[in-house]
């Protein structure tokens, strides 16, 4: 089964929950699932904080995946 309807099916089996206990458990479990996502290390954060202001700088100096992908 492809994720798209997994996600209409449980979507279709929130509506019919009745227990607001239930609910609860559901948002407990994202909340914390987006906490975790959106935790960045200071390395990587530094890093990325680096390349925004790069292109920021520069946004036409880039280069093009394709031809990445070829010189490798």
């Amino acid at each position: 089964m492809d994720l798209t309807t997994r996600k209409y099916n449980f979507i279709r089996q929130l509506i019919n929950i009745d227990e607001e206990s239930i609910i609860e458990a559901l948002e407990r479990v994202l909340n914390q699932q987006k906490k975790e996502d959106t935790v960045i290390e200071t390395d990587i954060k530094q890093e990325l904080d680096l390349r925004l202001e790069s292109y920021q700088k520069k946004p036409h100096d880039l280069l093009d995946w394709e031809d990445v992908k070829n010189e490798w």
